[in-house]
């Protein structure tokens, strides 16, 4: 959520206010001085001071295993660049050279290179410094000041610009030189023979989706915030695995969280966010193994509120930048690197979507109290998914009819024995005061202490006349005489539940549902663009737990109603048992999506992969702009291991 446990994000986002007043690609650089005798210098470096793509690939060395953010950072371990030439050059926006070269010059021994601006060139995102190495590799960076390294983070920057579609020639100077310094936030360690086109992935792993955030607030204009005005509730579930670095055991986290919220415009117009409380309940699975674990649940509630800002855009997305944070509580030490979130609006209601995948690094401390970097100790991965939506006025009852499709996710974890991941697919009619639901389908998906995970199907349980509770701002109160959480937007037609059972000893529990109010017939969704939002459990041998989810660049394009193309990228973070290091890595996803869409919008998409098929079942709303599943996997040779939920978000109008 927007004010996480671990992180303190809301007073994080409070603290930094730096993004506030980020310019957008619409100005020129026509007010930039123009050169004359001005001198552009800097290092280059390469791993082990070579440019080379094909050579065999070794792995980038992560420092303690992930990022540690420290006050003055880059990559070290890298080695300077001697006796290179390097040319400056202008690009176009897909960063091929336009023109002459306009000057050049070559490194020392020490890799530093100085040369002098022509007349008339001006610092600018299309201005590049270039070095080209064997195989016609080449590293280059953006001349946007003075000093300008050129490294393997240079070239990235650079690289992603063009991949974002940008202007290159019309970014802001400023912008650019924010996003350098933003990579150096982030504490890498390369291996001497590491090779270019390895360090480049890597960098996309870990500081991809974050670099992305940034570029498109460089590049994306404002929105008005007044059309998201009004008063919020969110809803989250968050899976995680925790490592020891002595490999003594580890730990299977969940939690799930509740928030509210109001969105305003500042005197400026710009947003500001007001959390106004959270509530949520944590369960910590933890041991050397699965058979020897205990578990341990606390509740944590926040009735203190805090504002801080975001940036609301034109292509309906709210970012918050969370800079680096440390924190001790007790005997330990939290590091968690910068982060840029974003939630995605739907196309046409306020209801937002975000997923993230924190990263958390736990420390020891010294005899003072203080964090101790010497010390480290472990580190805690998690996915998150949560949904916003502006409620109800509250100035009428609410009287709630219509059919709904309902999609749902159970977690349950019983100390020394099993966790089970649980989805339903089902239809809910609301009829004023009672309602109905269908059999729907159930699946169940068990690991167990002998390393074994069982995976069934079946079909749920019929329900009627089940009355229900709704307050006149939205929240659910009682559902079957049953307390309920949850809430519903101000259209009323999108609904969250949520629960945290931790009454049985050794025991947790803990689910999410989500609602969309379902069409009178069948949905267009030919042309229709997609943000594929999910996270999912996945099982995969002995006790190897796997956590995946797209990243926020992943999108769904439909070229008919029946047939569309995905393509993005995939985050995973796994653990091979309770004992081994979590591990996190990115992959490239391009592939085809067969699509079938029912009179009532009850959907199901089909995406088959080299090692399997992915399949989500659910429902599209009356519009077909929000598309909320189940997921599974199921490999090719062998049974479902893995489930989960997807929520699609349309993008273009």
């Amino acid at each position: 959520m927007l004010s996480l446990k671990k992180l303190s994000l809301a007073s994080a986002i409070a603290a930094s206010v730096a993004l506030s007043g980020c310019s957008n690609s619409s100005s020129s650089n026509s007010d930039d001085p123009v050169a004359g005798d001005v001198a552009i210098s800097g290092t280059a470096s390469a791993p082990g001071g070579q440019i080379a793509y094909y050579q065999e690939k070794s792995l980038l060395e992560i420092a303690s295993g992930f990022l540690i953010p420290r006050a003055v950072a880059a990559i070290s371990g890298l080695q300077p660049v001697q006796g290179a030439d390097v040319e400056l050059i202008r690009v176009d926006d897909d960063g091929e050279q336009i023109g002459d070269v306009l000057a050049t010059a070559r490194t020392s021994v020490t890799g530093d290179y100085s040369l002098t601006l022509p007349q008339g060139v001006n610092l600018a995102g299309n201005l590049v410094v270039r070095i080209t190495g064997s195989n016609n590799a080449q590293i280059r960076s953006q001349v946007v000041e003075q000093d300008v390294d050129i490294d393997p983070a240079s070239e990235f920057i650079l690289q992603k610009f063009v991949q974002s579609g940008a202007s290159l020639e019309n970014l802001e100077v400023t912008d650019v030189v924010r996003i350098k310094s933003r990579v150096a936030e982030f504490d890498l360690t390369a291996s001497p023979d590491f090779q270019l086109a390895d360090m480049l992935a890597e960098l996309d792993k870990v500081v991809g989706e974050d670099l992305e955030g940034q570029i498109e607030l460089a590049t994306t204009e404002d929105g008005d915030v007044a059309t998201i005005a009004g008063d919020y509730r969110s809803s989250a579930i968050e899976l995680g695995l925790y490592d020891s670095d002595n490999n003594s055991g580890g730990t299977w986290a969940s939690e799930i969280f509740t928030a509210n919220f109001t969105f305003a415009s500042d005197a400026d117009g710009d947003l500001q966010i007001t959390l106004t409380s959270e509530e949520g309940l944590d369960s910590l699975l933890s041991g050397p193994s699965l058979a020897n674990t205990s578990l341990f649940t606390f509740g944590d509630i926040n009735d203190e509120a805090e504002s801080f800002p975001g940036i609301f855009k034109d292509n309906n997305t709210i970012t918050l930048d969370v800079p680096f944070e440390e924190e001790v509580d007790g005997d330990v030490g939290f590091r968690s690197p910068p982060a840029t979130l974003r939630l995605q609006k739907a196309l046409n209601s306020n209801v937002f979507v975000l997923a993230n995948t924190e990263t958390v690094l736990r420390y020891g401390t010294t005899m003072e109290g203080d964090l101790d970097p010497n010390a480290k100790e472990g580190d805690e991965l998690s996915k998150t998914l949560e949904v916003f939506a502006q409620t109800p006025s509250g100035d009428s009852p609410i009287d709630l009819n219509g059919a709904f499709g309902r999609v749902y996710l159970e977690n349950d974890q019983v100390a020394g024995m099993s966790i089970t991941m649980t989805t339903e697919q089902n239809i809910v009619n609301f009829r004023s005061t009672v309602l109905d639901a269908t059999a729907g389908t159930l699946q169940d998906l068990t690991l167990t202490p002998a390393g074994v995970e069982y995976f069934t199907e079946s079909a749920g349980v019929e329900e009627t006349d089940l009355p229900f509770e709704l307050t006149d701002n939205g929240d659910f109160v009682t559902i079957g005489g049953d307390p309920e959480d949850g809430f519903i937007n101000a259209d009323l037609d999108f609904i969250a539940l949520f629960s945290a059972d931790d009454s049985v000893s050794d025991e947790s529990e803990f689910s999410k549902t989500l609602m969309v109010r379902l069409p009178g017939s069948t949905p267009t969704i030919a042309g229709n663009s997609y943000r594929v939002f999910g996270i999912s459990t996945g099982f995969t041998g002995g006790e190897a737990i796997e956590l995946g989810g797209p990243r926020f660049n992943t999108l769904l394009n439909m070229s008919s109603d029946t047939e569309g193309a995905l393509e993005g990228t995939v985050v995973t973070l796994d653990r091979a048992d309770f004992t081994s290091q979590v591990e996190r890595s990115a992959t490239a996803i391009d592939g085809n999506a067969s699509v079938t869409v029912g009179e009532n919008g009850q959907t199901t998409v089909t995406i088959t992969e080299s090692g399997g098929t992915t399949e989500l079942s659910g429902f599209f709303n009356e519009d077909a702009s929000i598309g909320i599943f189940t997921n599974n996997f199921t490999p090719t040779d062998g049974t479902t291991d893995s489930l989960g939920l997807t929520i699609l978000m349309q993008v273009n109008p």
